[in-house]
C-alpha cells in the first residue's frame, strides 16, 4: 500500500521543484513535506500574484516523501500539486497551467524553489470542494 500526504485530495498537475540552497537565496532551514508554499507563474514579472496551490513531494514509484524527512536541496523533487481556490482553479489556473510552465514557490516575498509543469492530471475535471 502506498503512502499518500493527502489520501482524498486529487491532484490537479504534477511538476519537478527544485528546493533553492540558502546561497541561492533559499531557506536556511530544511523544508518538509507538507509544507504551504504561495505559488506564482515565473511568467509574471515584478511584484507576482500569489496563490495557493500546494505540493506533495513523491519519490519516483509514486509514495509521498514522509512529513519527518527534510527534503533534498538543489535537485529535481517530483511533486503531485493542488489548487486550493475552487474559483481560480476553475478559470485562471486551468487557463494558464499546461506542461512546460515555470513556477516559483514563495515563503513571503522569497523565492525558495523553482517548478516546472511536467503533466495535466485532475485540473480539468470538476471535483467536490476541498475541506
Amino acid at each position: 500500500m502506498s503512502f499518500r500526504l493527502y489520501p482524498d485530495v486529487p491532484d490537479d498537475f504534477e511538476a519537478r521543484i527544485r528546493i533553492l540552497a540558502p546561497e541561492e537565496g533559499g531557506r536556511r532551514s530544511p523544508a518538509r513535506n507538507g509544507i504551504r508554499w504561495d505559488f506564482a507563474y515565473a511568467a509574471d514579472a515584478g511584484a507576482p500574484e500569489l496563490f495557493m496551490i500546494w505540493p506533495d513531494f513523491r519519490h519516483a514509484e509514486g509514495d509521498s516523501w514522509a512529513t519527518e524527512l527534510p527534503l533534498p536541496v538543489g535537485e529535481p523533487l517530483l511533486a503531485g500539486l493542488t489548487v486550493v481556490n475552487e474559483v481560480l482553479r476553475a478559470g485562471l489556473h486551468r487557463e494558464r497551467i499546461r506542461p512546460g510552465v515555470r513556477f516559483h514557490c514563495h515563503e513571503g516575498p522569497r523565492v525558495v524553489a523553482v517548478g516546472e509543469v511536467t503533466r495535466v492530471t485532475g485540473l480539468l475535471l470538476d471535483r467536490p470542494l476541498l475541506r
